[in-house]
C-alpha cells in the first residue's frame, strides 16, 4: 500500500513540475485546452492525496486523543477546568479528592468547593490575575471536602482558551499530610524554643546537637558553646560520679532516668537540678539520640527548706514553735533520771492593748523586740520558744528554786525595759509561771499545764511577777470537774449544736463545702466558746463521745438540707488526735452515713498534723481505711506542727488547709506571704485542694485567690452559722458577690 507521506511528496513534485512549465499565457483565456486539462488533473490528484493524508492523520490524532484522555482520567493528580467560576471539567481524582463523582462535581461553582476562609482571598487573587494577565500561577489552596473536612492542596494553574472561551486549567495535589507534618514540626520547634525547662538533645555518642533557650538561661552557656561537644552528663568523671554511673546504668537497662543532682553554672555557681533523660533508638535498636529535660529547682529547694524550718519555728520571731518545744521537752523528760530542770511559762501583760493601739503590725514589731531580749537574757544554755500569740516558754537546765528566782527576776527586768513603737515609748511587763521537774510533772504536757496554771496565779497576784506551781493550785481542778460533768450532760441533754462556716470557691463565689463547728449553749452559763470546752473534752476523754455526736449530727443535717432542697455539697468534720486513734472510728462513720442515707463523698474528715505525728504508720493505715470508705480527707492547720514532707506525699489526702496564723499577716507580712505561697505550690505538686482558713479582709481574700487557693474560709464570707441561717445564706447567693459580707 502506498505510504501516505510518499504519495504526498510525489504529488507535490508533480504539481511543482507542472507549474514549472510555461502553461500560463499572459492572458489566461488564451491558454491551450491541454494546459487546463493537465492542471485540473494535477489539482484533482493533489486533492485526493490530501484527503487520504488527512484521513490517515485523523486516525493518528484520534489515537493520541484516546491516549491523552486515558492519561488525564487515570492521573493521580486532580485536574480541572474552570470557566466563569464554574467547574466545567474534572478528572476522577479531582472529584474523589473532594468526595464527589465527576458528574456531581461538574457544574458546581468554585465557591462551593472552597473553605469559607479562602473565598475572599481567591476572589482577590482572580481579580489580580485577570488584571495583570498572569498566565501561570502556583499557590496553596484550602478546599472543603463534601463531608466538611478541610483539605490543603497545592495548585498549578494556567490561563488558556477552552472551547472558544477563556478558562483556567489546573492541576491540584492533596498536601494535607505534608501541611499537617509541617504544622507539627513548627509546633515542636515552638515548644522546644519556648519551653520553661532546659532541653538538650544529643546524638548516640552523647555529642550535643541542639539546645533550647531555657538551656542557656539555666546554665549560662550559649548554644554555639556546647553544640558538637560531648555532654558532661554522660561522663563518669563529672561531679556526682555515683549519680552519673547510676544514670548510665538505668539508661542502658530501662531507656530512661530521672533524678536530682548538683550542676555547675557557667559562672561556677552550683545549683540543684531535676533531670529527666530518655533514649531514642532506630528500628534496628541502635541508639541515635538522648533527650534531656531539666529544670533549676533552687527555688523549690529553698521553699522546702523554709517549710522544714517553719514547721519547727515561729516565722515571726524565728524561735522554736509550740510543737517543736513540746517535742524537745518530752525528750528531756524521757532522758532525765535525777537531774532537775524547770519550765517557765511567760505571758505578756495587757498585750491586747498594744494590738488595739498600734495594730497587729505594731504588735508583731514589739514581739520581735521582746523575743530578741528574752533570747539574749536566757543565754545559750536554755531553750526559748514562742508557743502562742504573746506566750513564751523557757526550758532551763536548773531546778534550784533560788537560782530560778534570780533568773526569772532578770527576765522580768528585761521585759520591763521601755520600747519605742511608732515613735512612742511604752513598757510591757510579763507574768511568769514556773514548774519544776520531776516534782511538778513527769511529762511535757503536765509540766506545761502546771507552768501555765502558775502563770495565771502570777497574773492574779497583780502581774509583772512570777509564781511557782504548788499543789494548792489544783483547786482549779474542781472548776474543771464541774465543767466536765456539765459537758457530759450537755451531750445527753442536747445542749450541743453545730454551726457551719462556708468554704467558698473564690472564682465562682459558690459554696463548695462547709465546716461543722461544735457550739455549747448551757442553760445557766450561756454560750460557752469551743476554746474552753474542746480542750477539756480532749483532756477528759469526752472528745470521743463529742466527736461521734458531731459525725452523726453532720450526716443528719445533710439529709435534712437535701430534703429541703438546700444543696450543701460537702461538710467537713474535725477529728481530734484521740478520736483519730479510736479503733471504732470507721464503724461510727459507716453507721452515721447509712442511717442518714447520704453518700460518703459528702463528708470530709479534717485531721491535724499532731494526730499524724504521734503514730505515723498507724495514721497512714487508718487514713487508707477511711479513704476506702469514700470520704474526703484533709490535713488541718498545716504548718503549725512538724509534718515530714517525705511522709506527706504518701498520705491519701484530698485537701490541705493552711492554718489561719499564716493568713493573718497576708498580704503585708513577707514571711506569711512566702509561707502561704510555698504551701500552695507544694500542694499543687501533690495534686491537693488548698483551703485557706481565717480570711477576714478583701485584701486577704484577693491575695489567696491570686495565690491559687481553691477554697477560702473565714469571716470575710461568713461567720459560722446555724443550719437555718446557712440555708438562708445559700438561698440569698451572698457568697457569689465578693464585695458582700454576711456577718451573723
Amino acid at each position: 500500500m502506498l505510504d501516505v507521506s510518499q504519495a504526498m511528496r510525489r504529488c507535490c513534485l508533480a504539481v511543482l513540475s507542472t507549474l514549472s512549465t510555461p502553461v500560463f499565457a499572459d492572458d489566461l483565456s488564451t491558454a491551450p485546452l491541454t494546459t487546463w486539462i493537465s492542471l485540473s488533473a494535477v489539482l484533482a490528484l493533489l486533492l485526493a492525496v490530501t484527503l487520504l493524508y488527512l484521513r490517515h492523520q485523523g486516525q493518528r490524532l484520534g489515537d493520541l486523543q484516546t491516549n491523552h484522555d486515558a492519561l488525564i482520567e487515570q492521573s493521580l493528580a486532580g485536574i480541572y477546568i474552570v470557566q466563569n467560576e464554574i467547574v466545567v471539567y474534572c478528572n476522577p481524582r479531582a472529584a474523589d479528592m473532594l468526595g464527589y463523582t465527576q458528574d456531581e462535581m461538574t457544574g458546581l461553582p468554585t465557591s462551593a468547593l472552597l473553605d469559607a476562609e479562602e473565598r475572599e482571598r481567591v476572589r482577590l487573587q482572580l481579580q489580580r490575575r485577570r488584571r495583570d494577565q498572569i498566565i501561570d500561577m502556583r499557590f496553596q489552596l484550602r478546599l472543603r471536602h463534601r463531608n466538611g473536612r478541610r483539605i490543603d492542596t497545592e495548585v498549578h494553574s494556567r490561563l488558556a482558551p477552552y472551547r472558544g472561551a477563556d478558562a483556567t486549567i489546573g492541576i491540584m495535589i492533596d498536601v494535607s499530610d505534608r501541611t499537617e507534618a509541617e504544622h507539627k514540626q513548627r509546633l515542636s520547634d515552638i515548644v522546644f524554643d519556648n519551653a520553661a525547662e532546659g532541653i538538650l538533645l544529643t546524638d548516640g555518642d552523647a555529642r550535643i546537637i541542639a539546645v533550647n533557650r531555657a538551656f542557656t538561661r539555666i546554665t549560662g552557656y550559649e548554644a554555639d558553646e556546647v553544640v558538637n561537644r560531648r555532654s558532661r552528663l554522660f561522663r563518669v568523671d563529672h561531679m556526682g560520679r555515683a549519680i552519673n554511673r547510676q544514670m548510665l546504668q538505668s539508661l542502658d537497662e530501662q531507656g530512661c532516668w530521672q533524678g536530682e543532682f548538683l550542676d555547675r553554672h557557667r559562672n561556677g555557681r552550683l545549683y540543684p537540678v531535676r533531670l529527666s533523660i530518655s533514649t531514642v533508638h532506630d528500628p534496628e535498636g541502635e541508639l541515635i539520640n538522648n533527650v534531656c529535660v531539666f529544670n533549676d529547682i533552687s527555688q523549690h529547694k529553698d521553699a522546702e527548706d523554709r517549710l522544714v524550718f517553719l514547721a519547727t519555728h515561729d516565722p515571726l520571731t524565728r524561735l522554736t514553735n509550740r510543737a517543736e518545744f513540746l517535742t524537745r521537752l518530752q525528750t528531756t523528760c524521757e532522758g532525765t533520771s535525777a537531774t532537775a530542770f524547770a519550765l517557765l511559762f511567760i505571758d505578756l501583760d495587757r498585750f491586747k492593748l498594744v494590738n488595739d493601739g498600734f495594730g497587729h503590725s505594731g504588735g508583731d514589731d514589739l514581739l520581735r523586740v521582746i523575743a530578741a531580749r528574752l533570747n539574749y537574757a536566757v543565754g545559750k544554755d536554755a531553750l526559748l520558744s514562742r508557743v502562742g500569740g504573746d506566750e513564751f516558754t523557757v526550758l532551763t537546765n536548773t531546778g534550784d528554786r533560788a537560782k530560778l528566782a534570780l533568773q526569772v527576776e532578770h527576765l522580768l527586768d528585761e521585759l520591763a525595759q521601755p520600747s519605742v513603737l511608732d515613735g512612742k515609748e511604752l513598757t510591757v511587763t510579763g507574768s511568769i509561771g514556773i514548774a519544776v521537774y520531776p516534782e511538778d510533772g513527769h511529762n511535757a504536757q503536765t509540766l506545761l499545764r502546771h507552768a501555765e496554771v502558775a502563770m495565771y496565779r502570777a497574773k492574779t497576784a497583780g502581774k509583772n511577777t512570777y509564781a511557782f506551781f504548788n499543789a494548792s493550785m489544783v483547786s482549779q481542778a474542781s472548776e474543771r470537774l464541774t465543767m466536765e460533768n456539765a459537758l457530759r450532760n450537755a451531750i445527753t441533754r442536747q445542749q450541743l449544736e453545730l454551726h457551719y462556716q462556708p468554704q467558698v470557691d473564690p472564682d465562682s463565689g459558690l459554696i463548695v463545702a462547709v465546716e461543722a463547728l461544735a457550739r455549747w449553749h448551757h442553760p445557766e452559763w450561756g454560750m460557752i466558746p469551743p476554746s474552753r470546752f474542746i480542750p477539756l473534752a480532749e483532756e477528759t476523754g469526752l472528745v470521743l463521745v463529742l466527736g461521734h455526736w458531731v459525725i452523726r449530727a453532720a450526716c443528719e443535717q445533710i439529709a435534712r438540707w437535701d430534703a429541703a432542697g438546700i444543696r450543701v455539697p460537702r461538710v467537713a468534720v474535725n477529728l481530734s488526735a484521740r478520736q483519730f486513734a479510736d479503733s471504732s472510728l470507721c464503724q461510727v462513720l459507716t453507721d452515721a452515713l447509712t442511717s442518714a442515707g447520704i453518700a460518703p463523698q459528702r463528708i470530709e474528715l479534717e485531721v491535724t498534723e499532731s494526730a499524724l505525728i504521734e503514730q505515723p504508720d498507724a495514721a497512714v493505715a487508718l487514713l487508707n481505711e477511711l479513704k476506702a470508705l469514700g470520704v474526703h480527707l484533709a490535713l488541718d492547720d498545716f504548718g503549725t506542727g512538724y509534718s515530714s514532707l517525705s511522709q506527706l506525699k504518701n498520705l491519701p489526702l484530698d485537701a490541705l488547709k493552711i492554718d489561719r496564723t499564716f493568713i493573718d499577716g497576708v498580704p503585708n507580712d513577707p514571711n506569711d506571704v512566702a509561707i502561704t505561697e510555698a504551701i500552695v505550690a507544694m500542694a499543687r505538686k501533690l495534686a491537693l485542694t488548698v483551703v485557706a482558713e481565717g480570711a477576714e479582709t478583701i485584701e486577704q481574700r484577693d491575695f489567696l485567690a491570686a495565690c491559687g487557693c481553691d477554697l477560702i474560709q473565714g469571716f470575710y464570707y461568713s461567720r459560722p452559722l446555724p443550719p437555718e441561717a446557712l440555708a438562708a445564706y445559700i438561698r440569698s447567693g451572698t457568697s457569689r458577690h465578693s464585695a458582700t459580707r454576711m456577718d451573723l
